[in-house]
């Protein structure tokens, strides 16, 4: 059996790669509904500030000792830009996802 494995940018998981990469994340065997209450729950859990610029949702973790911030991720979807945001704080800037599955 061939295992096809790709190594990509949090900034460049879509939509429909993101359940896998957030099961990953969250250490789940199974893959997380993306609802906005898992989403606030992130947001409140991980000091996440979601702010809307013009054409785009910025999602970035705060850090409270300094004035730069540890993650930041935009997509055009609010919840997009959240998910990705975790995956980075959890996992850092790439990810290994296997096509397989």
């Amino acid at each position: 059996k061939l295992i096809f494995i790709i190594i990509i940018q949090i900034s460049q998981l879509t939509t429909e790669q993101l359940p896998k990469a957030l099961m990953l994340a969250m250490r789940h065997k199974t893959t997380p509904t993306i609802d906005w209450e898992l989403c606030g729950n992130i947001l409140e859990h991980e000091k996440i500030r979601l702010v809307f610029f013009g054409t785009h949702w910025v999602a970035m973790e705060i850090n409270p000792f300094s004035n730069h911030t540890k993650a930041t991720q935009k997509s055009v979807s609010a919840l997009d830009a959240v998910i990705k945001c975790y995956i980075q704080i959890k996992l850092g800037d790439v990810i290994n996802l296997n096509l397989n599955e």
